[in-house]
């Protein structure tokens, strides 16, 4: 069943840290068990790199216990582990769709409280608004990591599509910059298409997003540098046709067309850039559709990843000591 309530808190979340904040908004797939969100702290011209999972309730039945200054919210504990070992700071927003205003705390042992085996309160008060007024709490929670551990949650985060990958998926970005902007405005989409179905899933969609006085080619390595990036050469060959005779074919007036050359097409491509748009609307708006494959970085987390999580562990038994 469609969830209006659901899609309202989370708009208006985004509006309020977008807007009130000045920080970045990500929705994230349903494949992150309880987290709705992340918000990435953005200080100045730049982004952080600090970030923080949300989980968003809205709804009226979320504040019926209301008392004393607090918002009883009670959760079950399968959610409440997860989020005690995420790799990012967890916070519960409540959203009251009707006022447009958020409430939230910060899951941590010291805010929750264990009911039974089965389900958990806390406290959520309601001067911990989602407005300018408690950013400064917002940002040390967010700055309660080192460099080395955002850059490690950032892989962690990214773990999904590069197991896609692994597992023998196509991983695709689909991105558009506005270049007559000194902002950086642009849009980019991540999709996992399976090989087998040709099924395409959307598995990060940031709508818009600011990287002033950057070029892409440079953030699309940043925002993933555990990817080889190089253009979808199936879905540029039209484009790069069309570019081609325009640059270097010769004309024909007569029939109105360029005629395309054979043995210079081979040199024309070798020319262009690894990662480049596909088309420019207008002068305005660059295109891109880049595939995404795993470089170093990339399978070398993956390896990681799985010895973390128990897969090749050796225990010495005392015999063999």
């Amino acid at each position: 069943m469609y969830n209006n309530n659901g899609r309202a808190g989370v708009a208006i979340t985004n509006l309020k840290v977008s807007k009130e904040l000045g920080w970045i908004f990500r929705e994230q797939p349903v494949e992150d068990y309880g987290i709705d969100a992340h918000i990435e702290i953005h200080s100045g011209n730049e982004a952080t790199g600090k970030l923080i999972a949300l989980q968003i309730k809205s709804g009226p039945s979320y504040f019926n216990e209301a008392n004393d200054g607090n918002i009883v919210f009670r959760g079950d504990m399968r959610h409440l582990k997860y989020w005690k070992k995420h790799s990012l700071p967890v916070l519960v927003v409540l959203c009251d769709t009707n006022n447009e205003v958020c409430f939230w705390e910060h899951v941590t042992e010291e805010n929750v409280e264990v009911i039974s085996e089965k389900s958990w309160k806390m406290k959520i008060p309601m001067n911990k608004v989602l407005n300018k007024k408690n950013k400064h709490l917002l940002e040390r929670i967010a700055d309660n990591l080192t460099e080395y551990q955002r850059r490690f949650n950032s892989l962690v985060i990214a773990k999904t599509w590069m197991q896609a990958i692994e597992n023998g998926d196509s991983v695709v970005l689909e991105s558009d910059e506005w270049v007559n902007k000194t902002s950086g405005k642009g849009s980019m989409t991540l999709k996992i298409i399976n090989n087998c179905t040709m099924e395409e899933k959307v598995a990060l969609d940031w709508p818009m997003v600011f990287f002033p006085f950057q070029s892409y080619t440079d953030v699309f390595n940043k925002v993933f540098p555990w990817a080889d990036i190089t253009i979808d050469e199936e879905h540029y060959e039209y484009y790069d046709e069309q570019q081609f005779m325009i640059e270097e074919c010769p004309y024909d007036s007569e029939t109105d067309e360029y005629i395309f050359v054979e043995e210079w097409w081979d040199e024309w491509k070798k020319s262009q850039e690894d990662i480049r748009p596909y088309s420019n609307s207008s002068g305005e708006v660059e295109h891109y559709r880049l595939e995404l494959k795993l470089n170093d970085l990339g399978k070398t987390f993956l390896k990681l990843d799985r010895y973390l999580e128990g897969e090749f562990f050796y225990t010495i038994t005392e015999d063999e000591v």
